[in-house]
């Protein structure tokens, strides 16, 4: 892409977020005010304090009648509140028996995710130092056979060399070469129009996480200061600030369980997106007024791009049921089988038409001189097109080429199938359009209205597009999911489960990384806690006892912090190579 079009959409982006932070930081300092305002009206008039105890002797914390505070800086933007606290401590004191047992659990989970994240991320390690070493090698090795060859000799080596080797890279690439983690990027490697589910999605993730944090903390009776969200360039997230001294005067178990509450959350979280994408959110749906295709074949228009000339021909909820001779019974799967296939399609069935001129020998058929400049032949007359006889479509020559009107053949009511030219009426022949190339495809479009327009003239009809199969698969998105009622949004199926498999991958990542005893990730005093726990006795820690196992503590956080740079900043390369 254009960076100069993707630096002008990141700069609107900021500009829409600080439009929505002035916005709501006007709504909530208004409304502070006025409940200020209010306050002050009714106060008694003697000074007097009151100490408020909630059931169960807690008191409330004092950090909830602090401000908020905001800070907001070029392409920064942070916000900390307090009045979230009450919320996570009611939470936590609402069933304090379920919690403790889910975050004991949600430790042990966590932990057993912490080794297989360290194996994870040493093969990710592995697999990008072979991609790396794959790529010096290569050029390495042309670089002398540059060196050792002739001149002219080298020249054709070198070409020839050129097109053997990206073969085996291919090859190469798919077999061995594949990263363990796709760094998703905004622009490069995620489509901006991507960009609204990629934020948001980030922004779920982090604060799930953060919530267990907080929920957790109040378990084990450590208040926490304040939370908030932010955003830094294009990244969001979320944070709780806990108090450092109460977390280190309560038991190494009980700081596990804080310290792995983020990641235990992320776990259930994905698979939650998980049983959603699996079949869940169908039920759902169906449910609450959509329809499945499924079964019935055909795939429902979710969204059709403006600037393309089949939003015109493709009302949104409408059924798309079959592309010329090929029914989409296996709904999605058939129509990217059909439009992203390799190979050409043979039909399986020509057309009847007339063909006065076919054993004319001086016949020009202008709109069979086709090529890539001009797909559609030369021809002025933008309504003929080139057909060809159908008993040799399965070989290369044909009998006889001619020129004939597209919608009048193809679409017409009257237009009748064939296999054989017997089958035809008297000077009619069975023919087939000629489309040699990708850029000149013709397709028929059978489609039916939804079932709220069905009785208007044209609820089924049958339209012909010509040009390359992807731009239709690009321009329209579809969906195996349809409204029953025309007040139902058509894109909510399909918006809801894009943002699902961004959560899904997202919140995975955030899991196995977090866990990772790396330097600042919550893995790294997740593992100071647990060799604690393990070579504590007697709740009497023995510093003699604790000192080699610390210093092999910090040899591992060193060591597995170093491969976690490494791969981060190794698949951000080979993605932006690939």
């Amino acid at each position: 892409m254009d960076p100069l079009a993707l630096a002008f959409q990141f700069i609107c982006l900021w500009g829409i977020i600080y439009i929505i932070v002035l916005a709501t930081k006007f709504y909530i300092a208004t409304k502070e005010s006025d409940h200020q305002r209010i306050t002050t009206a009714n106060g008694s008039i003697l000074p007097t304090t009151t100490t408020t105890f909630e059931e169960g002797g807690n008191r409330n914390d004092n950090t909830n009648n602090e401000k908020d505070q905001w800070m907001i800086k070029l392409f920064q933007v942070k916000y900390t509140t307090a009045k979230c606290n009450n919320l996570f401590r009611r939470l936590a004191e609402a069933a304090p028996r379920f919690w403790n047992i889910w975050f004991a659990l949600g430790t042990i989970v966590a932990l057993i995710v912490m080794v297989a994240g360290v194996i994870v991320i040493g093969y990710a390690a592995l697999k990008i130092l072979l991609s790396f070493w794959h790529m010096l090698q290569l050029s390495t090795s042309q670089q002398q056979e540059q060196k050792e060859l002739q001149p002219t000799t080298a020249i054709i080596n070198r070409f020839r060399k050129r097109s053997l080797d990206e073969n085996q890279v291919g090859s190469s690439q798919n077999d061995n070469d594949e990263q363990v983690f796709l760094p998703m990027i905004p622009g490069v490697t995620v489509p901006l129009s991507h960009l609204g589910y990629y934020l948001f999605a980030l922004l779920i993730c982090g604060v799930f996480h953060e919530a267990g944090h907080a929920i957790a903390a109040y378990c084990q009776r450590v208040p926490i200061r304040s939370a908030g969200i932010f955003v830094y360039y294009i990244y969001p997230g979320a944070f709780v600030n806990i108090s450092d001294h109460a977390l280190q005067l309560i038991a190494p178990f009980r700081q596990l369980k804080i310290i792995c509450a983020g990641v235990w959350h992320n776990i259930i979280l994905y698979l939650w997106t998980l049983i959603m994408l699996s079949g869940g959110l169908k039920i759902i749906l169906l449910i609450l007024g959509w329809q499945s295709l499924e079964g019935t074949g055909g795939v429902s228009v979710v969204n059709v791009r403006p600037d393309s000339p089949l939003s015109y021909h493709l009302p949104i909820s409408s059924i798309l049921y079959k592309l010329d001779d090929f029914p989409l019974e296996h709904n999605i799967v058939d129509w990217n089988e059909y439009l992203l296939a390799q190979e050409d399609h043979i039909p399986t069935q020509g057309f009847c038409a007339t063909v006065l001129d076919k054993d004319d020998p001086n016949k020009v058929n202008e709109c069979c001189n086709i090529d890539d400049e001009y797909p559609f032949g030369r021809s002025l007359n933008s309504t003929l097109s080139c057909f060809r006889d159908f008993k040799t479509i399965a070989h290369t020559e044909a009998d006889y080429f001619t020129c004939l009107p597209m919608t009048q053949v193809m679409i017409s009511r009257e237009s009748k199938r064939c296999i054989q030219d017997s089958e035809c009426s008297f000077n009619e022949y069975c023919v087939t359009p000629y489309t040699p190339s990708s850029a000149g495809q013709i397709v028929r479009m059978y489609t039916k209205a939804p079932a709220w327009k069905k009785n208007e003239m044209e609820s089924d009809k049958v339209f012909v597009f010509e040009g390359e199969l992807v731009d239709i698969w690009e321009s329209v998105k579809v969906g195996i999911l349809r409204p029953r009622f025309w007040f139902l949004p058509v894109f909510i199926p399909h918006t809801i489960e894009l943002l699902l498999r961004y959560i899904s991958s997202f919140t995975l990542a955030l899991a196995l990384l977090n866990i990772l005893p790396a330097f600042q990730l919550d893995g790294e005093f997740a593992l100071g806690q647990l060799v604690s726990l393990l070579f504590q006795q007697n709740d009497h820690v023995s510093t003699g006892r604790l000192q080699q196992p610390q210093h092999y503590t910090r040899k591992i956080v060193k060591i597995t912090s170093t491969i976690v740079g490494f791969v981060i900043i190794g698949s951000i390369l080979l993605g932006l190579v690939k």
